[in-house]
């Protein structure tokens, strides 16, 4: 749904550039058109004057790029920069999976680790008091 609305913008821009390309230079051929006779009664530099700023507006707008072109790239462009983002969303939710089903499967091995070592301190405390001699004093 807001593909449709985005393309529906960008055919909305498209109609007004087009349409204000298509009056600028219909404006421009009728000031051409309209003062071509009375160019003949103005005396020089006028004329000539008048002529080359008609010339040069019609040159600005046959050399006017499609701004809707530029716009669509843009749009192209941000486009992609999202979907490089949602690639990395997905990287690193995989990798957060990764990471939990590892934490999750060390997670026996931490309760192994603890019952060793108490193990471990329970043979050596045992081991300690058989080593001591019964009629010794303490301390």
């Amino acid at each position: 749904m807001a593909d449709q609305g985005e393309a529906q913008r960008r055919s909305l821009l498209q109609s007004a550039m087009d349409e204000f390309v298509d009056v600028t230079r219909s404006v421009a051929n009728l000031v051409g058109s309209v003062g071509s006779g009375a160019l003949g009664a103005m005396p020089e530099p006028l004329p000539s004057t008048v002529t080359k700023m008609l010339r040069s507006l019609q040159q600005l707008i046959d050399q006017a790029p499609p701004i809707t072109a530029e716009l669509d790239i843009l749009i192209q462009e941000v486009h992609a920069k999202r979907l490089t983002v949602q690639a990395l969303q997905a990287e690193l939710s995989a990798f957060d999976h990764q990471l939990e089903v590892l934490e999750k499967s060390m997670a026996p091995m931490k309760t192994w680790t603890r019952q060793w070592s108490r193990l471990r301190q329970s043979l050596s405390d045992t081991l300690r008091s058989a080593g001591e001699d019964p009629g010794a004093p303490a301390g």
